[in-house]
């Protein structure tokens, strides 16, 4: 929707508050893994989060006709990493703040990719929010799009980044810090097979309620 798109751009700029050096809360070291994984993940929080409610209308549909849940999710998964390749080249005005901060950026992404993707196509099975593509009700804030097992999604999707950073940075030195979030994102990518089938054993699971959420009306 316009929305996620908005969004997607307005957390691009979301950088300048870490790169400006606009807020002392966020100097620091640790902080630009935090902005990386902001700023080239716009997308994939706005968008990721809500799949399937973004196909509440017609999803008792696909279901009817045995689609694969595996093409489904490969689909949505596609669609993320080409918006976050997109957000990052987007980015690299970024480079005026100094090649390091774009490089926390780029590490973002592949950490985004790698690990985040599949943590939002993860939560968004538990999300049984219905949304109207003709507006923009529901699309964001309700509080059925949040519970338990969501928000401790979000542990991993950007605290964990940081801890991984913070150890490779404080107990070896920057590039260290770099390169172990960096890795983590390419680990998450060669076990990519393995965590969409339990993805989608997830998605089957909750297949039955998330049907019955998207029949109900207001």
């Amino acid at each position: 929707s316009k929305t996620t798109v908005i969004l997607s751009v307005l957390f691009i700029f979301y950088g300048l508050l870490f790169g400006s050096g606009m807020l002392e809360v966020y100097e620091g070291p640790v902080w630009s893994i935090f902005a990386g994984i902001f700023v080239s993940g716009g997308f994939l929080f706005s968008f990721g989060q809500f799949v399937p409610s973004w196909d509440s209308s017609y999803y008792p549909l696909m279901m009817s006709q045995n689609i694969q849940y595996r093409e489904y999710l490969d689909s949505k998964w596609y669609l993320i990493v080409i918006a976050t390749v997109i957000s990052t080249l987007l980015s690299s005005f970024y480079l005026y703040f100094g090649w390091e901060f774009y490089l926390a950026i780029i590490v973002g992404a592949i950490y985004n990719i790698g690990v985040n993707s599949y943590l939002v196509l993860w939560g968004g099975a538990y999300i049984k929010t219905p949304i109207d593509l003709t507006s923009n009700k529901k699309a964001f804030g309700d509080k059925q799009a949040f519970n338990v097992k969501t928000m401790l999604l979000t542990i991993p999707k950007l605290l964990l980044p940081l801890v991984v950073f913070a150890g490779g940075y404080y107990l070896i030195n920057p590039v260290a810090g770099y390169v172990a979030v960096a890795l983590s994102g390419v680990l998450g990518f060669v076990f990519k097979d393995q965590v969409f089938r339990m993805i989608e054993k997830i998605y089957k699971k909750e297949k039955y309620k998330t049907l019955l959420a998207y029949k109900q009306t207001d």
